[in-house]
């Protein structure tokens, strides 16, 4: 086929994929004074309001610790995973705050705020400001604002310092936050009762016990606020000081020279009587008359009972975060327990004087159904249609934006196993829904708003119940279908979460009344006859159940504090079950069916929640010591309207950095690479430009420039080049030298659909080279594609890629041509991943030449008429015909994969290698790569070390090791 016939097809597909693509978000900017905002289309307002308060955190930090950011902060507004979420990116010249616009839920540890926004904001700018304050050693900033990986590892200190920081400055700047939250104290103490709280070591990242990589957040943030209660908040901010000395210091030793003792010491202390506390409130609570129900083996969440009661619904999550949706039958299996006797009596007879396990305190329920993920993340919040089938909801990827999840509603039928999509594009969180199942009643978050929506499901038409607004959240919609009652909770600025109740033949509403000096509500459930509505509310560091009579108007305390409560559901029986939590993760129990529960006289104001105020908190914190100093505290939240003028993203708003990387290959050379990268805040345009310099033999060398182009799906790439490779001097030696300069282009275009992924590809070379003591032209065209599919359903996956390119060329006026397939077929299989691939390569009047490694200034990409085998040196072996087998499985994602791999050229045997590799980036596919700054993105790590065999070359160990850019 001529190469003429195969780019006209490919301009044809390519018109094809322009019509279908995912439509790329359009990105603006707004300028503060000392931020400037990136905001996706749709996200104005919210990015207006953030402007303004990004103004407003700045000040009142700068006034509470009199720090500061020097320059200007990149700020984005996005929203990619449909979660409350953030991060930054400290940096002396270029920090990083990412926004993500979706509210926390009502039942979360993040919930206590007066507004997402400023709680948000004022956590990241926290981090900001603490990590990215410059060294006061003169070259040591100079490399800092010349090196973007150096600035970075110089702002990092240990996460439960960052984390907890910005955790105890989010509560002391708005009384609110974590630290001053029901919900999080009643957890620790529950863990500080169960001898669950972390030692010192495993606070950074936890120790797989659950919650526990949170505690870098609750933990820290409160032992730094103890801290400063029991020394004085001058001196803890002394440590932030003694860190960016001119003499280094690690953490420990600029805290152990302000404190006298090491913070491990410290900590003991405080966790000491934290548990002390937890053990005195444990003494004085009432007996809670409730029976184990269900022991699950870590995390339960969202559980739901079957109309009639005979089933019951619940999302597991393993210590890995693996999920399943189980099915389980509410009544007692008596084979369990007929098991567990025979078991027992088995263990006697074979052992007379053995002693036998005493009886559980519960049997496992038998287990009906079980539903992991299907190509989509996550599944969450249960609700039944009817006795056969269960609607959730889970994250699938948008077609409307690029790598952002949203969620959708999709059902799972029983019987058959069959899970449908129901929703398009809705972005849907909580549900509840009518009996025929026609009608949903949902809260849809869009571009930061929050709404509670009514969704018809044959029409997929929406339908808000209220007018939107950027101050107002929603969660939890609970419908009571004959009684025609919809009670949902709902929070406004500066004021908390409120249950209210709505009435939908005659819209009246009515709000539930709460315990005075409530802080946290969550969790509404009906009972069955729908004339009492059970809830979750927190008060003085408990979280407690109640129930709330329509009839009477009266609201009743069913427990006192004794446990962290969840979830409370009535069964048809009377019986109220709930979720508990613990170190181990939730179980749930079952409080008896008559509990009159009692009845609340002193409740809080319909019009205002009684929380903490700032300025309560402000005392309640001063009065743990009297050296603490007085407090600058965040006013109001409020949704402001910023004036700035709005432009249109701008590529050329360009930041640089060093780029430095080394290579070595035992077969074949070691490389230096010396350059600076440069790229726009959203890495749509990059370049990189640098010097490659041989460390040992000097076998290769070179100089290259390129240059990268990023819209929607569509990618230009430019190179130019210049570069020596000498094979006779590398490691292992074989024939071979070759001296190239010359420009390479490649356009490209992808689309996606679902599972099933497709890229065109378009590139051609233009260069000069010395070779064979004679300089000659080289040019070549390829066309190629990539085409990629997958099932996953999180412990088994299956999935191919297959590529291909048809290549022209001429080489000092001889015409060739040639042909590339590459197949792989990968999936996993107990969650472990594997895979086996193919490669053909062929050429005619051309050769193709075996070995070597990518580099910076050989990228595989540009290397038409090569072979990549970094176990192998350049120029091993050359030939028309190249066949290559491979495979290789690995423990887990992200783990060293253990590989063979097969080289024939010609038909013959050249090579076997078998060994283990690995090989991690940062790159655009990610938000966190997509945002890095420049001197981090594309920088790759390649590790491997093999054992090479073969009848012509030697039969030894090979090892690489590799830290360089792939742009």
């Amino acid at each position: 086929m001529c190469i003429q016939s195969i780019v006209t097809n490919c301009l044809k597909l390519s018109g094809l994929l322009v019509m279908s693509v995912w439509a790329s978000p359009n990105w603006f900017t707004l300028n503060t004074a000392h931020f400037n905002v990136h905001y996706t289309q749709g996200h104005e307002a919210w990015a207006r309001s953030a402007a303004q308060e990004l103004e407003i955190v700045r000040d009142k930090v700068w006034q509470q610790q009199k720090r500061v950011l020097e320059g200007k902060a990149d700020v984005v507004v996005f929203d990619p995973n449909h979660a409350a979420n953030g991060f930054a990116l400290p940096s002396t010249d270029n920090p990083l705050m990412a926004l993500f616009t979706t509210p926390p839920q009502s039942d979360t540890a993040i919930s206590n705020h007066a507004s997402w926004q400023q709680l948000l904001i004022l956590h990241e700018y926290i981090h900001l400001v603490h990590l990215s304050q410059p060294s006061r050693h003169h070259w040591k900033q100079v490399l800092r604002d010349s090196w973007d990986i150096f600035d970075l590892s110089q702002a990092m200190m240990p996460r439960w310092v960052a984390e907890g920081y910005a955790t105890l400055m989010e509560s002391k700047m708005t009384g609110r936050g974590r630290i001053y939250d029901n919900y999080t104290n009643a957890l620790l103490t529950e863990l500080a009762q169960q001898g669950g709280l972390l030692s010192y070591d495993q606070l950074n990242e936890g120790n797989d016990e659950y919650y526990s990589k949170a505690m870098a957040y609750l933990l820290g943030g409160r032992f730094l606020a103890w801290l400063e209660a029991h020394y004085s908040q001058s001196t803890l901010d002394a440590v932030w000081t003694r860190m960016r000395a001119v003499e280094s210091r690690s953490f420990d030793s600029a805290f152990y020279g302000v404190f006298a003792e090491h913070p491990a010491t410290l900590y003991r202390r405080f966790i000491a009587e934290f548990t002390y506390k937890a053990m005195s409130k444990e003494q004085q609570e009432a007996p809670l008359h409730s029976t184990l129900w269900q022991d699950y083996k870590y995390s339960a969440t969202s559980p739901a009972l079957s109309a009639d009661g005979s089933k019951l619904a619940i999302v597991e999550r393993d210590r890995k975060g693996r999920v399943k949706l189980n099915v389980y039958e509410t009544k007692d299996d008596p084979t369990a327990e007929e098991e567990f006797i025979e078991q027992q009596q088995a263990r006697l007879v074979a052992d007379p004087k053995d002693i036998a396990d005493v009886r559980p305190k519960v049997f496992a329920k038998k287990t009906l159904h079980t539903l992991e993920p299907i190509n989509f993340s996550g599944i969450r919040y249960p609700k039944w249609y009817d006795e056969n089938s269960l609607y959730f909801i889970a994250s699938i990827y948008s077609q409307n934006t690029i790598h952002a999840r949203r969620g959708e509603l999709f059902k799972w039928s029983l019987d058959t196993g069959k899970v449908e999509q129901l929703t398009q594009e809705l972005a849907i969180r909580r549900f509840t829904l009518s009996q025929d199942g026609q009608t949903i009643f949902a809260e849809q978050v869009l571009n930061g708003y929050s709404e509670l929506v009514q969704i018809d499901t044959n029409k997929q038409e929406v339908t808000p119940l209220f007018s939107k607004q950027l101050s107002t959240l929603y969660d939890f919609p609970t419908l009571h279908d004959a009684q025609q009652q919809l009670a949902y909770l709902k929070h406004t600025l500066n004021q908390g979460w409120k249950l209210y109740i709505q009435d939908l033949a005659t819209q009246e509403q009515r709000q539930v009344p709460m315990p005075q000096g409530y802080q946290y509500a969550t969790q509404p459930s009906w009972s069955k006859s729908g004339d009492a509505l059970y809830f979750v509310a927190g008060n003085r560091g408990s979280v407690d159940i109640y129930r709330y009579e329509l009839a009477t108007n009266a609201l009743y305390k069913l427990t006192q504090g004794q446990s962290l409560f969840a979830f409370p559901m009535e069964q048809p029986s009377g019986e109220l079950l709930y979720l508990s939590s613990g170190f181990q993760g939730n179980d749930m129990h079952q409080l008896p069916a008559i509990m009159p529960g009692q009845l609340v006289y002193e409740l809080a104001e319909q019009d205002s929640m009684e929380s903490h105020s700032i300025r309560a908190k402000s005392r309640q914190v001063q009065s743990a010591s009297a050296q603490l100093e007085p407090q600058i505290q965040l006013p109001l939240a409020k949704i402001y309207q910023h004036e700035a003028k709005v432009a249109q993203y701008d590529i050329w708003q360009q930041s640089a950095s060093m780029a430095l990387g080394t290579q070595y290959t035992s077969a074949s050379t070691s490389v230096l690479n010396v350059g600076v990268k440069g790229s726009d805040f959203l890495e749509q345009l990059s370049w990189h430009v640098g010097l490659t310099q041989g460390v040992t033999n000097n076998a290769l060398n070179g100089m290259f420039a390129k240059a990268r182009y990023q819209h929607g799906q569509s990618q230009w790439d430019l190179h130019i080049f210049d570069y020596k490779l000498d094979a006779q001097k590398q490691y292992e030696s074989t024939l071979g030298y070759k001296e190239q300069h010359g420009v390479y282009g490649q356009f490209s275009r992808a689309y996606q659909w679902q599972q099933l992924r497709l890229q065109g590809q378009l590139s051609g070379l233009a260069s000069k080279q010395h070779q064979q003591g004679h300089n000659v032209s080289e040019n070549w065209l390829r066309v190629g594609a990539q085409q990629s599919w997958q099932y996953d359903n999180q412990s088994f996956a299956i999935g191919q890629k297959l590529s291909g390119y048809w290549v022209e060329g001429k080489t000092d006026g001889q015409d060739w041509q040639g042909q590339n397939i590459t197949g792989t077929l990968f999936g996993k299989a107990f969650y472990m991943p594997m895979y086996v691939s193919y490669q053909f390569a062929k050429r005619q009047r051309q050769t193709l030449q075996l070995g070597g490694f990518s580099s910076s200034l050989l990228p595989q990409s540009r290397l038409v008429n090569m072979q990549i085998a970094p176990d192998l040196p350049f120029y091993a072996a050359q030939g028309n015909k190249y066949e290559g087998y491979g495979g290789a499985i690995a423990l887990r994602a992200s783990s060293p994969w253990l590989y063979y791999q097969q080289h024939q050229l010609d038909e013959q045997v050249f090579a076997q290698s078998y060994g283990v590799k690995w090989s991690t980036g940062l790159n655009g596919q990610t938000w966190l790569g997509k945002f890095a700054p420049a001197g981090l993105s594309d920088l790759r790590l390649d590790v491997g070390l093999s054992r090479v065999e073969g009848d012509k070359i030697d039969n030894e160990n090979r090892a690489w090791l590799g830290l360089w850019y792939d742009l």
